[in-house]
């Protein structure tokens, strides 16, 4: 029972874990929601881009130089380039806006130009759309940020996510995909069979010898055996020539001849419940071990009359049977 119930933990541990995971990652690639992020960025008009862009410059620190002709949120209304400052220091911001934009490197040079004559060392571009290849050469030469609609997205997703921000229609998390569940809980069975066929293999071993094994043999009702006369007391006995007296080694003599029967074929674990009872759980109700389990027992000559109490597997309809390997 204890191997099934720890088989049972593992299984539903592993398995909701790994659906957890896969709930986190949602079974969409993130190349996929940055990519619809993008493509909503080019739908908005200039001023809300603009707004967004300001958000998320924001969040780096830097704030709009506004001037006494400017308005008040710091966005020209002509779509012209933004002054901004960050501790002292100045950059200038260049919105390129269009739908399916694509930036040349004539106007990120223009831009670099621009930042210089209004006393900005930075410069940064952005773009819902993408940059052309020979950019790479216009910011070698200055101090240019490039940002395309796909590196922009994470910066102003936190601001479209309120009721005020332009983009409120985020698509929902794509569901787990059934493959993907399936083969999660096919692993966590896996994992919940490897922990029983080890538990189970470890309890022989880890089994000590002790009252609270009586439990299952006074569970299954035996079958009614002929009156046995009464064994005298083990202290009345006569002293067995080559059996030793001290009670430890006798003990472990007893350990280590149940420990030998557990590993035979058909039994699924031996142990004493008393000094002269040796119960032998059974794995297969058609199994018979008694001819293999005498020898084993006749090694001792103070076990080799000990009550033999053969213990069919939980399920089985069969009875408890008691037998013996020599008479006292």
């Amino acid at each position: 029972m204890i191997p099934f119930l720890i088989a049972l933990v593992v299984f539903a541990g592993v398995g909701a874990g790994l659906t957890v995971w896969l709930r986190g990652k949602g079974g969409v690639p993130q190349a996929e929601p940055t990519r619809r992020g993008a493509e909503q960025l080019a739908q908005l008009r200039w001023r809300d881009f603009a707004r967004l862009v300001l958000q998320a410059m924001h969040g780096r620190g830097y704030r709009p130089v506004i001037g006494p002709d400017d308005p008040p949120d710091g966005i020209p209304s002509d779509g012209s380039d933004i002054l901004l400052e960050r501790g002292g220091e100045r950059a200038l911001l260049s919105c390129q806006y269009g739908t399916g934009a694509t930036v040349a490197p004539q106007v990120v040079a223009a831009a670099a130009t621009k930042a210089s004559l209004r006393g900005a060392s930075r410069v940064i571009v952005v773009t819902p759309g993408r940059f052309e290849g020979g950019v790479s050469d216009v910011v070698a030469q200055h101090q240019v940020e490039l940002i395309d609609g796909e590196t922009l997205w994470p910066e102003v997703r936190p601001y479209v996510a309120h009721p005020e921000d332009p983009v409120s229609n985020t698509p929902p998390p794509a569901a787990i995909a059934p493959k993907s569940l399936a083969f999660a809980w096919l692993g966590a069975a896996l994992a919940g069979g490897l922990a029983f066929v080890v538990v189970d293999g470890l309890m022989p071993a880890t089994t000590d010898s002790g009252a609270t094994v009586a439990a299952p043999a006074a569970a299954s009702a035996p079958v009614a055996q002929p009156p046995k006369p009464a064994a005298a007391p083990q202290d009345e006995r006569p002293a067995i020539p080559g059996v030793p007296t001290d009670t430890r080694e006798l003990d472990q003599r007893r350990k280590e001849a149940a420990n030998a029967v557990a590993t035979l074929f058909g039994v699924s674990r031996a142990l004493w419940s008393s000094q002269s009872t040796l119960m032998v759980y059974l794995s297969s109700e058609n199994a018979d071990p008694i001819n293999d389990i005498c020898p084993l027992l006749e090694q001792y000559p103070e076990l080799a009359a000990s009550r033999i109490q053969l213990q069919p597997p939980d399920g089985s309809d069969k009875p408890v049977r008691f037998t013996h390997c020599r008479a006292y």
